[in-house]
């Protein structure tokens, strides 16, 4: 048995179910951090090259998955199933949202930002790439997105993605609402078709350099094409290397960004109450990858990190454990002690 993303949905739902009747110190938040065509190019996925060491540190806190794989391998369809539980064909978004794809789920899907809205006892907040609609069907309370930002500027910009944290937290610390917080980065997503003064994975995009802006909280890492680690799946040339350390240093910037989030929520105080999770929408954007059914298009990585199930930190689940999760189990009513 595997775990599909939209089990992810699962998951979420029963990590707030206890929202409604938790208050004070019994609080429970979720924090979801997506990357966008993020693949297995992190040390805790034995890859000795790239520097990940942000989510390495998330894996050592939580439970890395083996075996996790998308519903679907594009964009808007698996963010869809990602927050309604359903798979596209069920839920509407059977394409692209943006431009003249212009796919939308159908009215009266009920997605998790819409439900948790009406039950009215949290706050939803999302950062970064949307790609969803109609907005009705995908409320968010705190909403910082495509939709009213430049995408570079809102997912990959880690300065700005952690000021907007930052927002959000101190209004929760404020306000006392228990919270569902979704970061959406668009790193490591290629750019050389819209932005190719950037670099084909805008691997220069606030890097410092002349033209390409600056970006205070990433410190960029640099990466041979004779150094890094060919997939399997990838034809082994100059050109495919040289794709691959960009790669590389645009996932740098996504682990630097994870880490400014990760330290907010210990900042704020919501280190100890909160479940975090972390995934990827779809395969990595080389050939074999996103759009394609083959492996490499659908496997996904996944960290999930419960602050009350300590004693699971550090493990590996493979595909006979996946599928034993006791996503919505708990001794004090069915929130997310995983194990």
């Amino acid at each position: 048995m595997t775990l599909e993303l939209t089990g992810l949905f699962v998951i979420l739902a029963g990590a707030v179910v206890t929202l409604t009747i938790a208050s004070g110190s019994d609080q429970r938040n979720v924090l979801l951090i997506i990357s966008d065509d993020g693949g297995f190019e992190m040390g805790t996925y034995n890859n000795t090259v790239c520097k990940t060491p942000n989510l390495d540190s998330l894996s050592k806190r939580g439970v890395t998955f083996r075996h996790a794989f998308t519903s679907v391998s594009s964009c808007s369809p698996s963010r869809s199933a990602i927050l309604t539980g359903l798979p596209q064909h069920q839920n509407g978004m059977y394409g692209l949202h943006h431009s003249v794809h212009h796919f939308n789920s159908f009215d009266a899907v009920q997605s998790l930002p819409l439900i948790l809205r009406n039950n009215g006892k949290y706050r939803t907040g999302i950062i970064g790439k949307k790609h969803v609609g109609p907005d009705y069907v995908y409320p968010f309370d705190f909403s910082y997105t495509e939709e009213n930002y430049p995408i570079n500027q809102i997912g990959r910009n880690i300065t700005l993605i952690k000021q907007l944290v930052h927002k959000f937290f101190s209004e929760r610390k404020s306000d006392k609402w228990p919270f569902f917080l979704y970061v959406a980065f668009h790193d490591p997503h290629r750019c050389g078709h819209t932005n190719p003064q950037f670099g084909v994975f805008c691997e220069k995009f606030g890097d410092g350099t002349q033209g390409m802006g600056h970006i205070p909280d990433w410190n960029p890492d640099e990466y041979s094409a004779d150094d890094v680690v060919v997939p399997y799946f990838i034809p082994d040339t100059p050109r495919a290397r040289q794709d691959i350390a960009a790669q590389y240093r645009t996932i740098g910037r996504l682990d630097q960004g994870v880490g400014l989030v990760l330290q907010a929520l210990q900042d704020y105080g919501f280190s100890d109450n909160t479940l975090v999770l972390y995934s990827s929408d779809n395969g990595i954007p080389f050939p074999s990858g996103r759009t394609n059914l083959y492996e490499p298009g659908m496997s996904e990585p996944m960290i999930i990190s419960s602050p009350e199930a300590k004693h699971r930190w550090g493990e590996t689940w493979s595909c006979e454990t996946a599928g034993k999760i006791p996503a919505a189990s708990s001794t004090r009513g069915g929130v997310y002690r995983l194990g």
